[in-house]
């Protein structure tokens, strides 16, 4: 576990990115990614597609990476997240501390009740985004149990969908988890409902696959899912976190998975929420970290009621945290649990996680969104165990040093100073928190001085997304919205999307309002995830939501030149993770970092994107490892 020789030899050597350096996409050397949209355009045999429109303004190429990179970074695959009001001694639920207690609760709402769309939810022009849903082929809802009355902690989660090339044909598919079921009567019985696999034909045109890929049978009672090549045979893999353990199913390259479950070791019991991949080792071979939320039995559950004595979710304040486990991917088809080695608090109620080079030193970290208690920061400093570091970072509380309902995260390089940011959904009456990294391992709040402060107070933040969606070379923020209370939250059970334009790496601005018919309406949102769906050159958004059809959204900004990367590693991890590449365009020497496996840049419209070689235009590639000497 403390070899690190692959990742500290990592040099931040320079590639040019030109007609020359333009190598054939081999399939002995790619791995696909747990990224939402960062599937390789790969046909059977490693036969590159081409991932964009003929008409488009893209250029597409293909960089064969001689590094082992170590990095894995998690972009909203999944951001599942849940957070609840306090409940005192008597099994009553009251408004947590520091909060308004003069917003008028919310009209009851069954969950089941999907709500006729308003006039407002139209397309409307200048819209950043279009709900084509209905014409998509994708109808799957993920189902909580509620219809049981049993208000069971369980039903509050939901569910989320990771997006995969799982038949590597150049389009990104798309699988969702199921949820599950309680029943009515005692002993009370959980049990998960079946979860979906889409495959996708191009041009938004869906077709449920479940069956035929062999993924029908219910694993459980399932929330988050990630997506991830974890016997490195070129295949994108699933792995289901449920309550109960995690489900892993090997896709076998002939349009099939295969549940490995048990002949690979996972063992992973208890109430399991989220997952990230990441090569914690430097040996190639991608390691699991997994979340857990609370110790908790559905015998253990109380009877909660809100201050006017209606029945409803009870706090996770009542129940103690689950602990999280790591599992070494030995590299022979099998895991081992060194938890009890990897130094991990047992204190966290987890709901999200992403994992990268936090601090630049060339080994993947872990961030670790917790629902009423602190976040948790790992540092991979020289092996086993992770030192915590949260407290110290400034990550782990508020500005006032008081943890928060965290749930969603996401990670990026919100100001391009070639630092990742980070930034965590809440409850409601709490901000939503963007902390931005000053140097190595060192945050600020930024939440008052990027402008954030105030809009999310009236909402509960679930699944969030940091992508360029409207491909002006900064990133914007997305935020899930939805309570989880049915019926005494300070805020409505349904409530409205969000969407932060960033003005140029200074401070965001609300564009929730024109950002489409999807955002003027209201919506019990859970997971999230991003990825070009139509190959366009923009990254699009689906949303899941608690017992409705989960929706798709295609980006419809206009269109702008970009250029389209698929990053491969000849040594080591072949998925080239922890290679980051810089753009730069024309005179604008900004770097456009990005640390994903299929990369989007947009660039300057004078300077064209097929080759780039006019004077003052330049295109080049930066691999950013242990050594941060400038180039």
């Amino acid at each position: 576990m403390d070899n690190h020789s692959a990742s500290r030899a990592v040099s931040r050597e320079t590639a040019r990115v030109d007609d020359r350096s333009l190598l054939p996409l081999d399939s002995s050397h790619t791995r696909d990614v747990a990224q939402p949209g960062r599937a390789p355009a790969l046909g059977a045999g490693g036969r590159r597609f081409k991932s964009c429109r003929p008409d488009s303004m893209g250029q597409e190429a293909t960089v064969v990476v001689p590094v082992s990179p170590t990095v894995r970074r998690l972009l909203g695959l999944l951001i599942i997240s849940c957070a609840v009001t306090g409940c005192d001694t008597s099994q009553t639920n009251q408004p947590r501390s520091g909060s308004s207690t003069g917003v008028k609760p919310s009209k009851s709402i069954h969950p089941g009740q999907p709500g006729a769309k308003s006039a407002s939810a139209a397309t409307q022009p200048g819209d950043w985004f279009e709900d084509v849903t209905d014409s998509s082929g994708v109808h799957f809802s993920y189902r909580n149990g509620r219809e049981s009355g049993r208000y069971h902690i369980l039903e509050s989660l939901g569910g989320g969908v990771a997006l995969l090339d799982f038949d590597r044909d150049g389009d990104l598919d798309l699988f969702f988890t199921g949820g599950g079921e309680i029943s009515s009567t005692d002993p009370v019985q959980v049990s998960g409902r079946p979860n979906a696999l889409f495959r996708n034909d191009g041009d938004w045109n869906f077709f449920e696959v479940t069956k035929t890929a062999g993924l029908d049978e219910p694993t459980g009672y399932s929330h988050g899912c990630t997506a991830a090549d974890y016997d490195g045979d070129g295949w994108t893999d699933l792995l289901v976190c449920c309550y109960g353990g995690c489900r892993l199913f090997r896709n076998t390259g002939q349009g099939t998975f295969q549940d490995v479950t048990k002949p690979v070791g996972l063992d992973c019991p208890g109430w399991n929420t989220m997952a990230a991949f990441a090569d914690i080792d430097g040996d190639g071979w991608d390691d699991l970290y997994v979340v857990r939320y609370l110790d908790w039995t559905p015998e253990m559950d109380r009877i909660c009621r809100g201050t006017r004595g209606v029945r409803d979710i009870c706090s996770p304040g009542l129940f103690a945290p689950a602990g999280d486990p790591l599992f070494r991917n030995l590299g022979n088809g099998r895991f081992e649990d060194i938890t009890a080695r990897a130094g991990l608090r047992p204190d966290g109620k987890g709901l999200g996680v992403v994992a990268t080079d936090i601090d630049g030193d060339g080994r993947v970290d872990f961030y670790v969104a917790n629902d009423e208690c602190d976040n948790h920061l790992y540092l991979n400093t020289s092996g086993l165990p992770l030192e915590e570091v949260g407290l110290a970072a400034g990550v782990a509380t508020n500005e006032y040093g008081v943890h928060d309902g965290s749930m969603g995260v996401d990670l990026g390089d919100f100001d391009a100073d070639g630092r990742p940011d980070l930034f965590v959904t809440n409850f409601e009456q709490e901000d939503n928190a963007l902390y931005r990294q000053l140097e190595e391992a060192s945050f600020t709040q930024a939440t008052v001085s990027s402008g954030l402060a105030g809009h999310s107070r009236p909402l509960v933040g679930f699944g969030t997304a940091c992508a360029d969606f409207d491909q002006d070379g900064w990133l914007d923020l997305f935020v899930a919205n939805g309570h989880v209370f049915y019926h005494t939250g300070q805020s409505p059970y349904r409530q409205p999307a969000q969407l932060f334009r960033n003005r140029n790496g200074q401070r965001f601005e609300n564009n929730s309002t024109s950002a489409g018919g999807y955002f003027r309406d209201t919506h019990v949102g859970r997971g999230a995830a991003i990825g070009d769906l139509d190959n366009d050159g923009d990254l699009d958004l689906i949303i899941v939501h608690q017992n409705a059809e989960a929706s798709l959204l295609r980006n419809t900004t206009p269109p702008r030149p970009f250029l389209r990367l698929h990053l491969a590693g000849r040594q080591g991890s072949r998925s080239a993770i922890g290679a980051r590449l810089s753009i730069r365009s024309g005179s604008d020497d900004r770097p456009l970092d990005q640390e994903r496996r299929r990369l989007l840049f947009p660039v300057r419209p004078a300077c064209p994107a097929s080759g780039c070689r006019q004077p003052g235009c330049r295109r080049s590639g930066r691999l950013a490892g242990a050594d941060r000497t400038p180039q």
